[in-house]
């Protein structure tokens, strides 16, 4: 891994340790406080502050320093957590995830950062304690070469660290030095023990290679989370053992047994599992070879491993497993690890399983024409595992919602105290998944949502009281699945949309007549058209007209639909419908003038013969079943013609005027999309059109068939709400010539 992925994988994991300090914080404002929510909190600051040592991020490390030194009087109950305390925490938290996107040269170059820090080091000082806000200072590293011989009688109260790097580790761009000196500022390193057995001949010999091992003695009060914190970002190709202070025996006999050094003298094996130190060593074969030269036979010689059991106190076990040791090479266990993967990597194994999922409609459509039963069983069998493969890899694509419900209870939070309003925010269905390029896109258009809510939706405090509601206006996030797609709903229960206010806005800028006639549905979404606006003021928040159109635009790129529903004095909601992915879909295959569609397979209701049924006079309307469904033909939508190839086949197939109406639905709208033939389903993957046709509606993607042709896929709620409006406007037109005849 180079540097600038382990960088990378810092910058990620700062950023979950930033978010689970906000979630933290936010229980906080709400009156909750314990033990173990500081101790969440401290543990978050302090290895987002570890990591940056490791990096040299001292701009980092410093600021946090202080932060950590605040929460940790918060824990040692010397001081209390109150509000005050809580709205500056949330100011330092903000400031980090700002100095973690800056590197130290431009954190250097950008003076209004270093007050923003400064200003928050000041607002801090009530809560911390004389010359805590100090920059953090780390102690120099100890020579190995210090006296030891107190530290041999001591060295059951230090920590243990067992410290094998991966090879790579210096290529990767990791400096062993930098994880010793942040240990520093953990406690004091009593002992450093450099293992140079790998160390190779000169000819061997490469400078970006690391040789070298350490066995550590660590004096800490820091708990086993906070030293292997230090080591986060080798663990992965790391072989690390951290051994507590007061250790069981057991322990250290793992420690022996798990040793990668072979064939090594009982003594080595001692000092580098942490049992003994160099000097206590040397102490033994001193008194080794005095008891050995007043005997009087070699058998009577007195081994090393009972001075070291008589006279040093190393526990007997421990000996003797460094014994088992020495008679005998081990090699090292392999653990199964979990790891940490690029989305990108993800999204070219999805392309890829994509191409696989084509490929195999080709196959399929090859063995079909061969008419050879063996390879068609055989194809349908590959067809089975291609769907596997592809149902599989979707789903380590998809990931809960519940990420980005919870990121807008900070945006709720600090919103509502600049209106001026009470909010509680209520989440549920949050384990609900979606894919990852759904959920990234969500973002945008949930905050202009909410935000929207809170300003136009919420009453004030004062209005509140005055209806007889409850002073605390209530805001709810839900996501579940409605058939094959899911729903988001963004609901409050404030004063509602006043249709009134929205009819007059719209007849005043020229989007509806005055005696236009529209349903509330229709009403309500004028509220997307752009500039449209019923703020009575501009404000930070709203006002200028901007915000609900890029709202919609935005969901209809994920190929997804906005309902709203709203009532004077109870409340607001907003549905947004969505697909559960966009990568590959199950999909209806039809043919209109020899052109391919891919219609959405989780959107076809049923199909029938158009021809069986008759249309209402002067409307594309039909009456099924006592319901009156509109449709759409798609060569007249398209301006559509037949090539020549197309023609010249329909001539052979002496082919008619037949048309196909498939019945589709999204929400509680139908309609019906009118073709030429119907194919059957199909698997297709989504390809994203070219900018050239972001203007088409009705068409959200392409795909590429079997056969080779391309086909496009149908944007379904596009086409739905063009087949409503042609059909309210053909109503409409069709009673004035009534009418018109009549008189």
């Amino acid at each position: 891994m180079s540097l600038d992925a382990v960088l990378q994988t810092f910058y990620v994991e700062a950023q979950e340790h930033l978010e689970s300090m906000e979630n933290v914080l936010l229980k906080m404002d709400d009156g909750e406080c314990n033990d173990e929510m500081l101790n969440d909190i401290f543990r978050s600051a302090h290895t987002i502050k570890g990591s940056a040592g490791i990096f040299g991020l001292d701009h980092i490390v410093n600021f946090t320093h202080v932060v950590e030194n605040v929460l940790d009087r918060a824990r040692d109950n010397k001081i209390e957590v109150e509000k005050g305390l809580v709205d500056v925490i949330f100011k330092c938290r903000d400031h980090i995830q700002s100095l973690v996107g800056v590197n130290l040269e431009e954190f250097n170059a950008q003076t209004d950062l270093q007050e923003v820090g400064n200003n928050l080091l000041e607002a801090l000082t009530p809560w911390a304690s004389e010359g805590s806000n100090q920059p953090l200072e780390t102690n120099d590293i100890p020579d190995d070469t210090l006296p030891d011989s107190k530290l041999a009688e001591d060295n059951g109260n230090f920590w243990h660290i067992s410290l094998r790097l991966s090879t790579d580790c210096l290529r990767n761009g990791m400096d062993p030095l930098s994880f010793i000196k942040f240990l520093t500022s953990l406690g004091e390193i009593k002992h450093i023990e450099t293992i140079v057995d790998n160390f190779p001949s000169s000819a061997d010999f490469d400078a970006e290679t690391l040789y070298f091992a350490y066995e550590i003695a660590l004096q800490s009060d820091a708990c086993l989370e906070e030293i292997e914190n230090t080591f986060m970002f080798v663990l992965d190709d790391s072989d690390i053992t951290i051994l507590p202070p007061n250790t069981k025996v057991d322990d250290y006999l793992a420690l022996i047994d798990k040793l990668p050094e072979e064939n090594q003298l009982l003594g080595d094996i001692l000092v580098k599992c942490g049992s003994l130190t160099k000097h206590s060593l040397e102490q033994a074969l001193i008194a080794q070879s005095k008891e050995n030269s007043e005997v009087e036979t070699p058998n009577d010689k007195q081994k090393l491993g009972e001075v070291l059991t008589e006279q040093l106190k190393v526990p007997e076990a421990v000996v003797n497993a460094a014994l088992s040791k020495q008679q005998q090479s081990k090699s090292q266990a392999t653990e199964g690890k979990q790891i940490r993967i690029d989305s990108n990597r993800l999204d070219h194994l999805i392309n890829l399983i994509g191409e696989l999922v084509i490929n195999q409609q080709r196959i399929d459509l090859l063995s079909k024409n061969s008419k050879n039963p063996p390879l068609v069983e055989a194809v349908d069998d590959f067809e089975n595992f291609t769907n596997q493969i592809r149902d599989a890899a979707l789903s380590l694509r998809m990931v809960p919602i519940g990420g980005t419900f919870q990121r807008f209870k900070r945006l709720v939070r600090d919103t509502a105290q600049e209106l001026g309003k009470e909010v509680e925010l209520t989440i549920e269905g949050a384990d609900t998944e979606l894919d990852r390029l759904m959920v990234e896109k969500l973002g945008d258009p949930l905050t202009h949502i909410v935000r929207n809510a809170m300003d136009h939706g919420l009453e004030s405090i004062e209005e509140r009281q005055a209806v007889g509601k409850d002073t605390k206006g209530q805001l709810k996030l839900a996501a579940y699945h409605e058939a094959s797609h899911i729903v988001i709903a963004i609901s409050d229960d404030g004063n509602g949309i006043d249709k009134e206010r929205v009819r007059e806005k719209a007849i005043e800028k020229g989007i509806i007549n005055i005696d236009s006639q529209l349903t509330d549905n229709e009403l309500f979404h004028l509220i997307f058209h752009p500039g449209f606006s019923t703020a009575a003021a501009v404000t930070n928040l709203s006002g200028r007209g901007v915000g609900m159109d890029v709202v919609k635009r935005n969901v209809e790129a994920l190929q997804g639909s906005i309902d709203i529903s709203s009532k004077a004095g109870v409340g607001s909601e907003f549905k947004i419908r969505l697909p559960l992915t966009l990568a590959i879909i199950d999909g209806f295959h039809v043919e209109a003038k020899g052109t391919h569609f891919i219609i959405p397979q989780a959107t076809i209701i049923e199909c029938i013969d158009l021809a069986n049924h008759q249309d209402i006079k002067g409307r594309h309307c039909i009456n099924l079943r006592g319901e009156m469904i509109p449709y759409l033909n798609m060569s007249e939508i398209f301006n559509l013609t037949s090539s020549q190839v197309h023609s010249e086949a329909n001539n052979m197939k002496q082919h008619t005027d037949k048309k196909e109406l498939v019945i589709v639905q999204f929400g509680s709208d139908v309609a019906g999309i009118a073709v030429d033939t119907l194919n059957g389903e199909i698997q297709t993957v989504v390809k994203p059109l070219g900018p050239i046709f972001k203007a088409l509606k009705g068409i959200g993607g392409s795909s590429l068939l079997g056969n080779g042709e391309i086909a496009f896929i149908l944007d379904v709620p596009q086409l739905i709400e063009l087949a409503i409006g042609n059909e309210t406007t053909n109503k409409t037109y069709t009673a004035a010539s009534t009418n018109n005849q009549t008189e």
